[in-house]
């Protein structure tokens, strides 16, 4: 508990950089990242709250924030969800900028993206992954004015990660997306996959803006997705043309 990490520089460690473990009340603040290595995510909070991650220079060979709460019947039995999150005021550089799962049997809520912009390329920018190994939940998920340049994709949310597992669906849903935007995504712009027992739902996109995108939307097993001032490969101006 009452734990802070302020002002250091970490480079290439084995594994995760930094894993908060049945944390609490953590500030990790000023940071910069040059880690290269495998599976090199920057800040890994596991079954841990009241997380305040904030004015982050990340370059990481793997995801820069991936939030996570146990795997599979290790996560179930030990039951601590992953929540009260805040990452703000950080610069995406590496992999994915911001993770959750796929380990997250135990659940993640009250996560908070806000105010973030990108210092170089994102394979994804906001990625919820996890399968139906792994059960738990994702739910009161809030991404605000955070921008992006050239990813692969923009915003992906998988219920089927790796296409395997069975018996455990994962419950995702309350997901809030508001002024986010993403200069081009190499494939998608918006994808979202559900699996066909356990729809996603109940996700907001608001003021969404990806200027070229080789694919808008791939929207399955999923319902109540709701979009308002949506513009993804272009916005139309003007009167619709005449016929000739």
């Amino acid at each position: 508990k009452n734990i802070l990490i302020q002002g250091v520089h970490i480079t290439n460690s084995p594994f995760w950089c930094i894993h908060l473990l049945k944390s609490e009340n953590a500030v990790v603040r000023g940071l910069s990242f040059d880690a290269k290595n495998p599976n090199n995510d920057g800040i890994d909070p596991e079954y841990s709250r009241n997380i305040l991650i904030e004015d982050i220079d990340f370059n990481n060979g793997d995801d820069n924030v991936a939030i996570k709460a146990g795997r599979d019947h290790e996560g179930r039995k030990i039951a601590i969800p992953s929540e009260n999150i805040i990452i703000r005021n950080c610069r995406f550089k590496g992999l994915h900028g911001v993770v959750i799962g796929s380990e997250m049997s135990a659940g993640v809520q009250n996560v908070f993206v806000e105010n973030c912009t990108y210092g170089g390329y994102c394979k994804r920018g906001i990625y919820l992954k996890s399968n139906p190994d792994r059960g738990g939940f994702i739910r009161n998920i809030f991404v605000n004015n955070v921008q992006f340049g050239e990813v692969e994709d923009a915003f992906y949310v998988t219920s089927f990660y790796h296409g395997e597992g069975a018996g455990f669906e994962t419950d995702i849903q309350k997901i809030f997306v508001d002024s986010f935007y993403c200069r081009k995504a190499n494939n998608a712009g918006i994808v979202i996959e559900g699996f066909q027992t356990k729809k996603v739902q109940n996700i907001n996109f608001s003021n969404f803006q990806i200027d070229s995108a080789t694919i808008a939307l791939s929207i399955n097993n999923a319902e109540n997705i709701n979009f308002s001032e949506v513009n993804i490969g272009g916005v139309i101006k003007g009167m619709p043309s005449f016929a000739k």
